[in-house]
């Protein structure tokens, strides 16, 4: 519904009869999901390849288009903005916080959102310029291996953040002569973890690991 709701200008200012209108809703409203701030590439190829229509039918090019894309930019989009650049910019936010700023909250809408605005208006017009080769700008950005990047990233901040945390908590109860042994360990701790997830171990069994571990060495 919503991909029909903003497609549907179009239809206004082509200014349709009542079957043709009938027709361009019932065709938009097939299902269509995927991650929102791709989905306006999307939007803009079929905008282009609608407004052609009146030359030639582009109905099944539009359909395929469509249910071709919907999937891999789910896939990509979830795992940039929600599994890489969000948590990466997250991080930043939070140790900000930590440090007792306001500009936390900040700090997180300014990492985030420029980029993604971009990528939404810019994927829009390209698509709207190329129709059906508009993919090819977001093909350009090779999101899946800047987010493989951003995740080690994510896994460095996160790693040092403990470390940083492991010092405090060691010069409060243990002394000084603790601080490098505790972050070493956190580090090591972190990255492991990481690699296991990447080979397809649980978060949740890692987490459980870590508090079993945890209440050990606190027997």
């Amino acid at each position: 519904m919503g991909f029909a709701f903003a497609i549907l200008p179009l239809i206004q200012r082509m200014g349709k009869d009542e079957k043709s209108i009938s027709s361009f809703l019932v065709r938009h409203l097939e299902y269509f999901n995927t991650h929102p701030y791709l989905s306006g590439a999307v939007l803009g190829s079929v905008i282009r390849l609608e407004a052609a229509n009146g030359h030639h039918d582009h109905t099944s090019e539009i359909s395929r288009l469509k249910k071709s894309l919907m999937g891999p930019y789910a896939a990509i989009g979830d795992s940039f903005f929600w599994g890489s650049l969000r948590p990466l910019v997250g991080i930043a936010a939070a140790a900000i916080a930590y440090q007792g700023s306001v500009w936390g909250p900040f700090v997180l809408l300014l990492l985030f959102d420029p980029l993604q605005i971009w990528i939404r208006l810019k994927g829009f017009l390209e698509g709207y310029r190329q129709g059906w080769q508009g993919i090819t700008y977001i093909q350009s950005w090779n999101l899946p291996r800047l987010a493989r990047f951003m995740r080690w990233g994510t896994v460095f901040c996160l790693a040092v953040a403990a470390a940083w945390l492991g010092q405090g908590i060691a010069n409060a109860y243990s002394g000084i002569w603790m601080q490098p042994l505790i972050s070493i360990a956190v580090l090591t701790a972190v990255v492991l973890s990481f690699l296991a997830m990447e080979r397809g171990l649980s978060p949740l069994a890692i987490l459980y690991g870590m508090t079993a571990g945890s209440l050990a060495l606190m027997i």
